[in-house]
């Protein structure tokens, strides 16, 4: 594990997916308490993103989309 840095943020969008995705995390651990972090990272990333919606629609979808470019 590495050191890390948290900061405040005044842009709302990060703040508001930030609070859904871990509302999201609650709610797949307790219909499923066995799932590890990395099925759980799965199930988030296939999640609509409201800042996304003009572009991939999902964290997935967007990753993948990026590293299409990178790799051109």
């Amino acid at each position: 594990m590495r050191a890390c840095r948290l900061g405040t943020t005044s842009n709302r969008s990060v703040v508001g997916v930030t609070t859904e995705l871990a509302r999201l995390a609650e709610v797949h651990h307790d219909a499923d308490p066995a799932v590890d972090l990395v099925e759980l990272s799965h199930r988030l990333a296939t999640t609509p993103c409201g800042p996304l919606y003009r572009r991939n629609i999902s964290p997935d979808r967007e990753l993948a989309a990026t590293l299409r470019t990178i790799g051109t």
